[in-house]
């Protein structure tokens, strides 16, 4: 079992249960939670590349709507018409590639990435950390060099948080299942993707047991049907068919067959019965 709780007296991490395995308090009741930590490289995740282009199409998208607009107000349908033949589809296009590929060196340089995932009674929380940071990963993902350094004696940060994300169960409108990955996606509102929680072998049932626990029952939140409560709809309406049962009275006679001995095969006779009779006239 991944599920573990936390003792706030002993600040370690302990079995779940109601009292600290270490020093004996009392843990409150929603002190289990499943907590694990993964190391990302930003340039190989789909998901940074999938917030990037979230931004960036709809930008493009808007730009050109935008130059259409200038264009039919200007000079009317002939005006855009000859826009969308000129080299303005081929200019944004190759925008756009350019961005990429300036993308793509960014999250080269930018380095691994720790997160820290915790889901509990609470909600799911995000926690990365940048190790060995630098002045050119900080500058990248923009942030300020004031954790760069320590006042300790080893005078400088191995590792620095550089984002924490929380979200509450009452704010999960959506909840998405990729096996293959072994990740589940977080949306909050519906359309808009929270936090991608990317999990391990270890913890997937935990997590999938907070989240039917937290959101199984609750009507207005998109899940997946393996993950609704008995009690909701959906999965109550989906029942099982049950096999049909037979009766003895439908069950149809089944007479025995004649059997021919080898004699009467050979004398030409008709079949004989099983006691071995005479030939029936």
């Amino acid at each position: 079992m991944a599920l573990t709780a936390y003792c706030k007296k002993c600040g370690r991490e302990v079995e779940p249960g109601e009292i600290c395995s270490r020093c004996g308090t009392r843990l409150g009741r929603n002190a289990a939670h499943a907590a694990w930590c993964m190391e990302r490289t930003p340039v190989k995740d789909w998901m940074y590349w999938n917030s990037v282009i979230r931004l960036l199409l709809p930008a493009a998208a808007v730009v050109l709507l935008l130059a259409l607009l200038v264009e039919w107000i200007g000079g009317g349908a002939v005006a855009a018409e000859q826009m969308l033949s000129a080299d303005f589809p081929v200019t944004l296009l190759i925008l756009l590639a350019a961005v990429l590929i300036v993308t793509f060196v960014i999250l080269l340089l930018q380095g691994k990435e720790l997160s820290d995932f915790v889901v509990d009674s609470r909600g799911v929380h995000e926690t990365r950390y940048l190790p060995k940071p630098t002045r050119l990963k900080l500058i990248l993902r923009l942030k300020s060099f004031g954790q760069l350094t320590d006042n300790g004696e080893s005078g400088t940060v191995q590792v620095i948080r550089i984002s924490q994300r929380d979200l509450p169960w009452k704010n999960v409108s959506r909840v998405q299942l990729w096996p293959e990955k072994c990740m589940v996606l977080f949306y909050a509102p519906v359309w808009w993707l929270r936090i991608p929680a990317l999990c391990t072998p270890f913890v997937w049932d935990d997590v999938m047991d907070f989240i039917r626990e937290k959101l199984g029952k609750k009507k207005k939140v998109k899940l997946p049907s393996s993950l609704m409560s008995a009690g909701t709809p959906a999965a109550s309406g989906r029942r099982m068919a049950q096999p049909q049962q037979l009766r003895m009275e439908d069950l149809e006679p089944v007479e025995p067959e004649e059997m021919i001995t080898p004699e009467a095969a050979e004398e030409g006779a008709g079949p004989t019965d099983f006691a071995g009779d005479a030939p029936k006239a």
